[in-house]
């Protein structure tokens, strides 16, 4: 009976919807091949690629999304958690998604994706501080345009700032911020809403209709540390105020919608 509630258990963690968010994030945005189907690519990932590397452990966690709103929308990421920066340079040297199939030895990613390869590793800015990471079952990746010459004193005002009053904003929706610190990416910033579901994104950005009243409150008292915030970024590249969005300055103008593929089914 214990060995059978164990296995229940395991079973459980393993069918979690969502990934559980780390201090290292990651990322591989697939370009398939122009032969492959997406719904293909998908079951083979889903089916054949995931098992394997979450069999691997060691506190990393794998994960497909496909966007359903932004830039990107339609399009697929590969998205790992690790739990713990392990070497502030990057925890990885190669891609860990290209690996092969669990049932069949001659398939892996670079059947059906051009860029297997490729991956940026990110580390979330002042992890040491914040105490709780949630599990999302989206990752709204905002793309931000950080000025070159203030880069240091934006990071410390993240850590000093932006985490203390919006890593903790709602119980299913919280921004942290991330840097690039390997692969093709490195050097950039990305903020990412984590979202713990599509229900729960709804209940601030329903589809098809206007933000809600909850999310403008609670980003209304943040109007101040929202216009410092955006004289760090480039001008231009994020949400300004005269759109009357909620979240002028915390959103970036190229932004993407991720959503666990176990919420589309």
């Amino acid at each position: 009976m214990l060995l059978l509630f164990v296995q229940l258990v395991i079973s459980g963690i393993a069918f979690t919807q969502g990934i559980k968010i780390g201090e290292v994030l990651i990322l591989n945005h697939p370009n398939l091949n122009s032969n492959t189907k997406p719904e293909a690519f998908q079951a083979f990932t889903t089916q054949e690629i995931l098992p394997v590397l979450n069999k691997q452990g060691h506190g990393t966690t794998y994960h497909l999304f496909k966007a359903d709103r932004g830039k990107q929308k339609g399009q697929f990421l590969l998205a790992s958690a690790a739990e713990k920066i392990n070497d502030p340079r990057g925890n990885f040297v190669k891609s860990p998604f290209n690996v092969i199939s669990a049932s069949n030895g001659d398939k892996s990613l670079r059947d059906f994706v051009t860029n297997a390869e490729t991956f940026t590793e990110y580390h979330l800015i002042g992890w040491e501080k914040i105490k709780t990471l949630p599990n999302a079952g989206i990752l709204g990746i905002h793309s931000i345009q950080v000025k070159k010459e203030r880069s240091k004193d934006f990071e410390k005002f993240v850590v000093d700032k932006l985490h203390p009053a919006v890593s903790q904003l709602f119980p299913d929706m919280q921004l942290l911020y991330y840097k690039a610190v390997a692969g093709e990416n490195k050097g950039s910033y990305i903020t990412i809403f984590t979202i713990d579901s599509p229900a729960g994104r709804d209940k601030y950005w329903p589809g098809g209709s206007a933000e809600t009243e909850i999310l403008k409150k609670t980003f209304k008292p943040l109007e101040g540390l929202a216009k410092e915030l955006g004289s760090y970024l480039v001008e231009g590249s994020y949400l300004e105020p005269s759109s009357g969005g909620a979240a002028a300055y915390w959103e970036s103008k190229v932004w993407t919608d991720f959503v666990d593929v176990s919420y589309l089914k």
